[in-house]
């Protein structure tokens, strides 16, 4: 019999929060800050109540080209948004469709051709040929998820519960979560999709 490993505090203390979570489900401490990563990812830009099921029907496109963009102009700024010169009529930036398509691939699993624009929305975004142009905007509280516990119902998939706080003022809560979220690769990289995310608000 091969002598068992003890788990680190951090997981351990996961564990023993949840009363049916069995040992081998508890995420270790390097998981848990790549969860909050991926899930702050969605919230910084104010997607608070989701589910793959929503955001996979035709209505939702719209939802996906703001997620899309609002992710690269947040996280890739320098390497994939342009800013214009003055005096565009259609905003004063623009980035590639297909970077947009990526990145709801790799946060929601959905493959999508972002072809159109999306003119109903604030703010709107313009496509044209391969680009989407738009206002850049900043000064928005950076909301982002705090994971309380975590829990592994089956292989490759976790359901996690915890709090949205103000980057800016850790201190300010927005909300409590819920939130599942499956395991996946992304350039053979461990990564995650998300399944559902759901937040009761504080008052």
């Amino acid at each position: 019999m091969k002598k068992s490993t003890p788990l680190p505090l951090f997981a351990l203390c996961l564990v023993l929060s949840l009363s049916t979570t069995a040992l081998w489900a508890a995420p270790n401490e390097k998981q848990v800050k790549a969860m909050e990563v991926f899930l702050s990812n969605f919230t910084e830009l104010g997607f608070m109540n989701i589910s793959i099921e929503e955001m996979a029907e035709p209505a939702s496109y719209p939802d996906l080209v703001r997620f899309g963009v609002g992710h690269n102009y947040i996280n890739n700024f320098r390497s994939r948004v342009e800013i214009l010169p003055e005096g565009k009529k259609r905003g004063d930036a623009r980035i590639q469709a297909k970077w947009v398509e990526e990145s709801v691939l790799k946060y929601f699993g959905l493959s999508i051709r972002a072809d159109r624009s999306v003119e109903e929305s604030d703010p709107p975004y313009f496509l044209e040929g391969k680009f989407f142009h738009f206002w850049a905007s900043d000064g928005e509280a950076p909301w982002h998820a705090r994971i309380k516990e975590a829990s592994g119902p089956q292989k490759g998939l976790w359901e996690l519960t915890g709090e949205i706080y103000n980057a800016d003022a850790p201190g300010e809560i927005l909300g409590d979560f819920r939130a599942t979220i499956k395991e996946a690769l992304w350039a053979e990289k461990p990564s995650y999709v998300l399944v559902t995310l759901a937040t009761e608000y504080r008052e």
